[in-house]
């Protein structure tokens, strides 16, 4: 078969579009060939260009800088996010080990505070700084290079790092209670956790996921990381079914999805049976602030200093100078000055380094706040979302990495244009609160989808998972509902079914399984 847009030979073509996440891209590809349908298909590669055209329409992509012959991209451009939203109006709640004042953020810190009222070792305000610049900084370091998606976001930073800087499950719940307490003061609407308890426990009973579900029911979305070691158990807060929970995504620190693959992140099963991650985003080529005031701020302006003093006599004097403080052999000055400037971007590389004042890490931690901004971006769209709106637009708007699976990535990777989309042009209905709703008055449990779609339909074990099953009724424009008699106590399986055709999750349904075909079955339990 031949691609209608670009007429090369492709084994397999992509016909599968949701025609309001992907009108962007559908715009673009018509513009190549102007008789073309979805129905004809079209290859990855144009499909991949036709995203990239649509991300450029917005400005001029500002690619970074180059360092050592490459270029760390900055994560706006990664992934296409919409550029006029900045999370203006929206606070984002960081809870994390200890943090320092980076200029990238100090001017929109509203609050920081000692949860644990204990001084902790100087060192665990690295790793808060880093997750805090990431989801909400402006760049200004960098020139606006390496700004997040919620550059104009104001910020809560809560320190739970103790004196030895151990952070404790009894410190990150009380943080959590401190930003409900603290919501309509601050106007507090994401809470970032980028921390881990020590323990895999039942989110019924973990101190953390309680107050997570509290936080979640007073209208706040709560952004969890999913950690970094893909053979490890979902401790709290990663198990918590009521927090968005984000693996990684290794994007190769490209533009083309074609080239994206999963990172070692923490996936699998809770010992609730709930399946995490949710979603994924970038966890590795991130750029990330190097702490100031430290030595390896110290290291990296000497580096930087180095590459460009161009006086030979100058340069060795220099190296000379600081070889101790570089940790290089003090001698080495002496050596052709080709050796010394490869040592220098020897060293450069290995310390991660792209500025004098930004590095590149990874980790779950900085996906978690990549998301965070994201949710700070659909908020300023549209205000009037709740935390179960947020987590069904990101769901909706995912998109699924080929060739893994459903359970390493959950709905997929984010896809930012075509979320702040959803938020700001949803003007139909969307749930406020998880579903299914149980009503053990009337003995029933009501379903309510939106959707667009010509029919819907719902199945599952507690029906023999009969085709079509039960017919919702349309209420209005993409809602859809039905009322069940409620089934006997036990856990029990259901999807919807489109058109007769395509079968989804419940995505107002935090509670989920695999299916056995790479997707995701709902749960209702009845107690």
């Amino acid at each position: 078969m031949h691609c209608p847009i670009c007429s090369d030979e492709q084994t397999h073509l992509l016909f599968h579009f949701d025609f309001t996440c992907d009108s962007p891209v559908l715009d673009y590809l018509k513009k190549e060939v102007a008789d073309w349908t979805p129905s004809m298909g079209v290859c990855s590669r144009c499909a991949d260009q036709a995203q990239v055209d649509a991300w450029s329409e917005f400005k001029q992509i500002d690619f970074g800088v180059e360092v050592n012959g490459y270029k760390i991209l900055p994560i706006p451009v990664r992934l296409g996010a919409h550029p006029c939203y900045t999370g203006k109006g929206v606070t984002i709640v960081f809870i994390d080990s200890g943090f320092y004042p980076h200029p990238d953020i100090a001017d929109r810190i509203l609050v920081v505070k000692d949860i644990t009222k204990v001084a902790a070792p100087a060192h665990t305000a690295w790793h808060g700084t880093m997750t805090a610049v990431v989801g909400a900084g402006d760049g200004k370091l960098s020139g606006g290079h390496y700004k997040s998606l919620a550059p104009d976001a104001k910020l809560v930073l809560l320190k739970v790092a103790d004196e030895k800087g151990h952070i404790s499950g009894k410190h990150i719940a009380e943080a959590i209670y401190w930003a409900i307490t603290h919501k309509e003061k601050y106007n507090i609407r994401i809470l970032n956790l980028s921390v881990t308890d020590d323990w895999e426990t039942s989110y019924k009973e973990n101190e953390v996921d309680i107050a997570i579900e509290k936080a979640v029911g007073k209208g706040i979305v709560v952004v969890v990381a999913a950690g970094n070691d893909e053979d490890a158990l979902l401790k709290a807060p990663a198990n918590s079914p009521h927090a968005i929970t984000v693996g990684g995504l290794d994007d190769r620190n490209t533009l083309y999805p074609l080239t994206q693959t999963i990172y070692h992140s923490t996936f699998g099963e809770t010992v609730d049976g709930i399946h995490k991650p949710d979603l994924i985003a970038p966890a590795i080529w991130i750029p990330a602030p190097i702490l100031p005031q430290s030595r390896e701020q110290a290291v990296a302006k000497v580096l930087f200093s180095l590459l460009a003093t161009e006086n030979e006599i100058y340069f060795r004097a220099k190296f000379h100078n600081y070889s101790d403080l570089l940790g290089l052999d003090n001698q080495l000055w002496r050596k052709p000055i080709e050796v010394i400037k490869a040592t220098v971007q020897a060293t450069i590389s290995k310390q991660r380094l792209i500025s004098p004042h930004y590095q590149h890490s990874d980790g779950t931690s900085f996906a978690a706040p990549i998301v965070s901004s994201l949710v700070a971006q659909l908020l300023e769209a549209n205000p009037k979302l709740s935390p179960v709106s947020v987590r069904v637009i990101l769901q909706r708007s995912a998109r699924k990495l080929k060739d893994v699976s459903a359970e390493r990535q959950g709905f997929g990777v984010i896809h930012p244009l075509s979320a702040t989309y959803l938020a700001e042009k949803e003007h139909r209905w969307l749930p406020d609160h998880f579903m299914p709703l149980i009503n053990q008055l009337t003995e029933t449990v009501e379903f309510q989808l939106n959707e667009n779609a010509e029919t819907v339909a719902l199945s599952g074990d507690f029906m023999a998972w009969q085709v079509p099953g039960l017919m919702l009724t349309q209420q209005q424009e993409n809602l859809w509902q039905i009322s069940h008699a409620l089934p006997p106590k036990g856990i029990y399986r259901y999807k919807y079914l489109l058109n007769n055709q395509k079968w989804i999750p419940d995505s107002a349904n935090i509670l989920r399984e695999l299916d056995g075909y790479d997707g995701f079955n709902s749960k209702l339990i009845i107690e």
